[in-house]
């Protein structure tokens, strides 16, 4: 079984009246990239800042590496994070940064700030003044700040909100190395799902403070891919022939739908056999979803736009 790097148990937070967290009961497995997917506004910042330990909970519990309690606190040196703006000190070069930071770590390791300007590219920035970098490269040197220690977990507050496409494709190589290559658990918050389906390997969406669904990559593209979708006044007429005709992976979605996902390319066979068989097909049609649409679909609507 998955060893579970982060688990919490109702975890709710409360500012006055206004309830930024509800509830949520949240699952993340060594050596996942978790997308965290919500509106501006759904809660992730707050449920992300909990987890760093930069805010407390109103109620609920966070179980970190196994250990919850004072426990879970001790472990919160092995979390990474890069929650809003990175702290960035913008007459000092990247390398200065970094310096300032392993300092206040105690680490005085030869060659170490190298290894990390490597690692999220910014090598070539040299002596360059941070507040000349361009968006993209503050990101990667917030994610080089939050590497400092070797986190196992590593937290990131919509890291490619603003960024341009250059800069996107930049943090997302970085993302995918940091997991790769040290099989690092990044847990990443984006309101972007379409992006974040290129990295993410399990997803928990969250919708007013609350986590509707939890899901793995593989699930989601089995919703997300192409299906035939058979319209029928009866579709438990349908079924039967579908068993029949050796078909397996099909779902009755409600009293006029079922949904096929294998033998895409054999609708019209498929078709056929279904009229030879007697079955009233209203309609038989090859369809995909695409992940934004799943989103829209589960949160309620179009009015996710206005977060872009």
């Amino acid at each position: 079984m998955n060893q579970m790097i982060v688990r919490t148990q109702r975890l709710t937070k409360q500012y006055g009246h206004h309830r930024a967290v509800s509830q949520i009961s949240m699952h993340v497995r060594k050596g996942a990239v978790y997308g965290l997917i919500g509106r501006n506004g759904a809660g992730k910042t707050t449920f992300l800042k909990m987890l760093a330990g930069l805010a407390y909970p109103s109620s609920g519990e966070i179980e970190l590496f196994g250990m919850n309690g004072k426990k879970a606190k001790e472990v919160r040196s092995r979390i990474g994070c890069l929650i809003e703006a990175p702290g960035i000190y913008g007459n000092l070069s990247a390398y200065d940064n970094l310096d300032l930071k392993c300092r206040f770590c105690g680490i005085h390791k030869k060659g170490y700030i190298e290894e990390i300007l490597k690692t999220v590219g910014l090598s070539d920035a040299g002596k360059k003044k941070t507040k000349q970098f361009s968006l993209g490269m503050k990101q990667r040197l917030g994610i080089g700040l939050a590497l400092v220690g070797e986190p196992d977990l590593l937290l990131l507050d919509e890291p490619i909100n603003g960024l341009d496409p250059q800069g996107i494709v930049e943090i997302r190589d970085t993302i995918l190395r940091l997991n790769q290559e040290r099989n690092m658990t990044i847990l990443i918050s984006s309101h972007i799902l379409e992006e974040l389906s290129k990295i993410a390997t399990d997803y928990g969406i969250i919708h007013h403070g609350e986590l509707i669904e939890e899901i793995t990559r593989e699930e989601l593209m089995e919703r997300c891919g192409e299906r035939i979708e058979i319209t029928a006044d009866a579709p438990e007429q349908v079924v039967p022939v579908l068993d029949t005709l050796g078909v397996r992976q099909y779902q009755i979605i409600d009293s006029n739908h079922v949904w096929v996902y294998e033998g895409i390319e054999k609708s019209a066979w498929l078709n056929r056999e279904l009229i030879r068989a007697g079955t009233e097909i209203l309609e038989l049609k090859v369809c995909s979803e695409k992940l934004e649409n799943y989103y829209l679909n589960l949160t309620g609507g179009a009015s996710h736009a206005e977060s872009h």
